[in-house]
């Protein structure tokens, strides 16, 4: 996905412009430049998303967190009545 860090946005593909005007727009050679500012875009081609390392969202931590606490004190609930009713 092209990216504008001047502009800090994501850039459609449909935007995309070449580098200089008189510049073929089949040229695959010529980066990309944003269509606001001009500046070259970063394409991000996926490798870096597939090599960095996958973080649980904040979230599930959250819902683990609950759930082990919601066990545990069910557990001590049981113990419990199993020792009044043992």
């Amino acid at each position: 996905m092209p990216w504008c860090r001047q502009c800090d946005r994501l850039v459609e593909d449909d935007e995309l412009t070449a580098r200089e005007a008189g510049t073929d727009a089949a040229d695959d050679d010529a980066p990309d430049l944003c269509p606001t500012c001009g500046a070259e875009l970063d394409v991000d081609d996926g490798q870096e998303a597939k090599e960095a390392p996958v973080k649980a969202p904040w979230h599930f931590k959250v819902l683990v967190v609950g759930t082990v606490v919601y066990l545990g004190y069910r557990l001590y609930q049981g113990i419990g009545w199993l020792i009044h009713h043992a």
